[in-house]
């Protein structure tokens, strides 16, 4: 079953859903404390609670042996999205985890939203699917080995639906190990 990993439980959308990429792990469930984390990361630009990363890979111990050997790929934000917010948080997040793996992992930039999309956090499931359809490219000339197996970051696992949309481009692209690893879950 392709699904989030919490601390040995499947999500419900896991269970429901037959998504494009074979597994994933996140780092803590979006309870208040959670939320909060995120939404200083994603909405004011708080890189600084990245640092904490070193305390959260203890508390989930499988964590950063599940990043091993892998290509990390942060979802991309649209270049308007970039232009006003100054900074892509997944990339962030990547580049934090890539240096909490070291030498057994590298990080590669190689997706492209081509479509705006509006915000997700007010679109139910289906929405949320239609919303990032068709929104992600590989980006051209991009030259990685599609034996390599891919791990797409985000800040948060909702419904998976973004991530999703992105695992479907990079199995149309030939890539046949695709994961998925975020910060928070809920």
């Amino acid at each position: 079953m392709a699904g989030i990993d919490f601390q040995g439980l499947f999500c419900s959308s896991c269970r429901e859903n037959d998504f494009s990429f074979d597994e994933g792990r996140c780092m803590f469930a979006l309870d208040q404390c959670g939320r909060k984390l995120i939404h200083e990361l994603k909405y004011r630009g708080a890189r600084d609670v990245i640092r904490d990363f070193s305390a959260w890979k203890e508390r989930v111990p499988d964590f950063l042996p599940f990043l091993e050997n892998s290509i990390l790929v942060p979802v991309p934000l649209h270049s308007r999205r970039m232009r006003s917010r100054g900074y892509n948080q997944s990339l962030w997040i990547a580049q934090a985890m890539v240096k909490e793996v070291g030498e057994n992992s590298e990080l590669s930039d190689c997706l492209k939203r081509i479509r705006n999309t509006r915000t997700q956090t007010k679109n139910d499931r289906e929405e949320r699917k239609e919303n990032v359809r068709g929104a992600f490219v590989l980006k051209p000339g991009v030259s990685l080995e599609r034996k390599r197996r891919i791990v797409l970051v985000d800040d948060v696992f909702t419904t998976g639906a973004t991530l999703d949309a992105c695992a479907q481009i990079l199995r149309k692209e030939g890539f046949r190990r695709i994961a998925v690893a975020t910060l928070g879950h809920g």
